[in-house]
């Protein structure tokens, strides 16, 4: 009967265990309340930027960077700023050169004045004082004029590379189609300015030439004197010619130039009177 009774229970035993284990794995499968779930990314939690053209800063608000233009085709500061710099630029060029020939001119004057016989001494010591300042002042302008040069050179390098364009002038018709006497006359003056100049320039050369000929002559000519003197002083004189030459042609074009912008401008039907103005 012991034996029986042990036996039972061991058998209830086991049973019991049994129970006990189903309850578990019954448990481990159902989802516990309040219980929290493991955080997981998805494609909505992890976002790449996309550059927009745009800086971001901390606070991820977007800084907008600078357009070249402006709306409505108008340029940019920066361009603009050019376009006022490089305009100041070539007057300052020009400026430069016309003063620098007038002095040039000057000096020739001068130095013809020199030698003029029949002057008092009092008179030659003020020329002669007066050539030797007007010299210097060739020399200077002529050094000022080169930086200038150079500068523009530099602002229209800097254009080129941003793809500036210089300011447009008026245009040739107004908003009602009819000819528009701003520009023929911006123009005329333009023409008339490159008439003068090249005038000016003509004189410059044609005295060095005649000047660096003389000293040619006073040297002994081809047969004597210092051969390098005399061979430096044959560059420079075809050097003057070359440029006299070049300014007589702009003298040429510039003429031809004008008698086709009055035929233009008469066929627009602009009143001669618009031209006699800007003389």
């Amino acid at each position: 009967m012991k034996s029986s009774g042990s036996l039972c229970l061991k058998v209830m035993g086991v049973a019991a265990l049994l129970v006990l284990w189903c309850g578990v794995q019954v448990n481990a499968q159902q989802p516990a309340v309040g219980r929290k779930k493991v955080p997981t990314l998805n494609s909505d939690d992890v976002r790449i930027p996309v550059d927009t053209g745009a800086e971001t800063a901390a606070d991820e608000t977007p800084i907008a960077k600078p357009a070249k233009a402006d709306s409505g085709g108008k340029v940019s500061s920066d361009e603009a700023g050019w376009r006022e710099r490089i305009a100041q630029a070539r007057d300052k060029v020009k400026s430069l050169e016309r003063a620098a020939d007038d002095a040039e001119l000057k000096r020739t004057q001068l130095r013809n004045d020199l030698g003029t016989s029949g002057q008092t001494a009092k008179s030659r010591n003020e020329t002669a004082a007066d050539l030797e300042q007007t010299g210097q002042q060739v020399a200077d302008l002529r050094k000022q004029a080169r930086a200038a040069a150079a500068d523009l050179a530099d602002l229209e390098e800097y254009g080129r590379e941003h793809k500036f364009s210089e300011a447009a002038g008026p245009s040739q018709t107004t908003a009602d189609g009819s000819a528009n006497e701003d520009y023929y006359r911006q123009r005329y003056q333009k023409l008339m300015e490159a008439i003068k100049d090249a005038d000016r320039r003509t004189q410059v050369y044609d005295n060095r030439v005649k000047e660096i000929s003389q000293h040619i002559l006073q040297n002994g000519g081809k047969n004597g004197g210092d051969n390098f003197y005399a061979a430096q002083l044959q560059q420079d004189r075809e050097d003057a010619q070359s440029k006299l030459d070049e300014a007589k042609a702009d003298r040429v074009k510039a003429e031809a130039d004008l008698d086709a912008l009055l035929e233009e401008a008469r066929r627009a039907g602009v009143a001669p009177g618009v031209f006699r103005e800007t003389r």
